[in-house]
């Protein structure tokens, strides 16, 4: 089914939001929780949906629908394994897109719930027609055994989704606090991340807004969200943390366009504003990037710049499933959905013992 075209026009602001026009779906724990964290942020959005394997997931979740495959008794199961029990689940899930023309998905990858079920949403997301834009968050460079799930679940969705927003939890934040507090700490930056960038309500700003990010990551290439902080108002030092984190997940010269989301304190001037954002073509894209901003402009404590840049061709991640190449040999023979069928898992220690 072809997909809608959106113009600026089909969502602009109301009271008291998008309605289910636009879903949300929170995938496995880490995209449910985060889903969770923005449906308190924002007053835009608010059709809600949470699907996963764990209950627990979803036990504080109030507002919103809850999708839970059961796998108990299944034993041990991967992303295929899961995919294919939440084969029945597929009418609830449908139901809950079928007034939707824009729908988002968020995901952790590398786990059985988020690899397996993030996939199985774009699908029938793309089914419906719908614009369907992918928020992937990936995992540590230290959990190896992800790697493969999530490198594999990255491609199927980059080939269904409308476009997708990768997120390097490496980049994302500093190791130097206890686990529990870095793993909140990087859900509630990614929901208000997403929250300014989308539309948010409060006094003090203008945002890029949803038809902007939506047509801004609507491209075959992949665009990533970083972000940086700055303690002391240092509005160009937080602009250039964000800037410097690109280079480790992508090449960042191929960077063509970029959003840039600036939370700061009131006394920013248009001159300090420039003078921040300006630096940015130094670092990156090839000094022909354009670049688009917002403004929050209410933050007392902490400067946060939010940067998302598209127009790249490869992430470090593209290296995570090792067996693409292979199978891209006989891609002539191979059907859609093909690693449903065959047990790609029982490739991964073979991988590794490599």
């Amino acid at each position: 089914m072809s997909e809608k075209i959106t113009k600026l026009t089909d969502f602009p602001y109301s009271n008291p939001g998008y309605g289910r026009k636009v879903a949300v779906f929170g995938v496995g724990s880490a995209g449910c929780k985060i889903a969770a964290q923005l449906s308190k942020e924002s007053k835009l959005l608010e059709h809600f949906v949470y699907l996963t394997c764990d209950d627990h997931d979803v036990a504080t979740i109030t507002k919103g629908e809850k999708i839970l495959v059961n796998v108990t008794g299944s034993g041990k199961t991967s992303p295929y394994q899961v995919r294919g029990i939440a084969h029945e689940k597929i009418p609830e899930i449908k139901q809950n897109l079928s007034d939707s023309d824009i729908v988002f998905i968020i995901a952790g990858l590398g786990g059985s719930d988020g690899s397996g079920l993030a996939p199985l949403v774009a699908r029938e997301a793309r089914s419906k027609g719908a614009v369907t834009v992918a928020v992937l968050v990936m995992p540590y460079i230290f959990e190896k055994a992800k790697h493969f799930y999530a490198g594999c679940a990255l491609k199927q969705i980059k080939d269904l989704a409308s476009g997708i927003i990768v997120i390097d939890n490496d980049e994302l934040l500093g190791q130097d606090m206890p686990v529990i507090d870095a793993y909140a700490l990087v859900n509630q930056k990614i929901a208000l991340a997403l929250n300014k960038l989308l539309g948010s309500t409060q006094e003090h700003e203008f945002s890029l807004g949803l038809n902007n990010v939506v047509n801004f990551v609507k491209t075959n290439s992949y665009s990533v969200m970083c972000l940086g902080d700055s303690q002391l108002s240092e509005y160009k030092e937080a602009v250039m943390e964000a800037a410097g984190h690109f280079s480790k997940t992508v090449d960042a010269s191929q960077a063509s366009k970029s959003l840039v989301h600036l939370c700061t304190e009131k006394s920013i001037t248009m001159k300090e504003l420039a003078t921040s954002i300006g630096g940015l073509s130094g670092v990156l894209g090839s000094g022909t990037m354009q670049i688009e901003y917002g403004l929050s402009a209410n933050s007392t404590t902490t400067t946060t710049a939010i940067i998302m840049a598209t127009g790249f061709r490869t992430t470090k991640f593209d290296q995570y499933d090792p067996v693409d190449g292979a199978l891209k040999v006989f891609s002539g023979n191979l059907e859609p959905g093909f690693d449903s069928y065959v047990q790609c898992e029982e490739l991964l220690s073979d991988l590794e013992a490599e």
